[in-house]
């Protein structure tokens, strides 16, 4: 999987992310030692019959576990304990040659859509200031960079006007 934004907030978070191909998938797992493989991994090597439905779960299974290790987290950080999210993940697929570049100001101002900061900058957990800075270990520089002309447009994008208007109150999921 290759990650093109993220947003960590208290309460939920947003990736932009592109799941590799089958085969990498696959030659992946493939070189992982057995230890280390989950079921939903040793059935989608094993058994390709239903390849869209075991690798959609194995989808789900990452998110999953995502989600379990960052609501720890917070609990530990909050000094609190049971659920974080009240809903499950949800996931929404697109066009990204028309819609990329809208994702990543959705995902790197949601902090400021939702009246946690002023100015989306402010917010510590967001990919942006990895991009800003091309270095990111967890974030696909050049895929992100590939749909902007420079690191100027990138930062243009970001900061024109006529997008805050367009994004106040809309719900992703009813664009993507």
């Amino acid at each position: 999987m290759k990650t093109h934004a993220y947003a960590l907030m208290g309460t939920h978070y947003h990736f932009s992310i592109q799941v590799k191909s089958l085969n990498d998938i696959l030659n992946h797992i493939s070189s992982l030692p057995n230890g280390q493989r989950t079921v939903i991994m040793n059935n989608l090597v094993n058994n390709l019959n239903s390849e869209d439905d075991l690798l959609n779960k194995l989808i789900i299974n990452q998110f999953q576990n995502f989600q379990n290790s960052y609501a720890k987290s917070i609990n530990k950080q909050l000094g609190r304990h049971g659920s974080l999210f009240q809903k499950k993940f949800k996931r929404s697929i697109f066009n990204p040659e028309i819609k990329f570049r809208y994702l990543q100001y959705y995902i790197h101002h949601n902090a400021r859509k939702h009246g946690l900061v002023k100015n989306f900058k402010e917010h510590r957990f967001i990919s942006y200031h990895e991009i800003i800075n091309g270095s990111s270990e967890f974030i696909d520089l050049e895929g992100v960079m590939n749909h902007f002309q420079d690191l100027d447009a990138f930062k243009k994008f970001h900061h024109t006007i006529h997008f805050e208007e367009v994004f106040k109150n809309i719900d992703i999921e009813n664009i993507f």
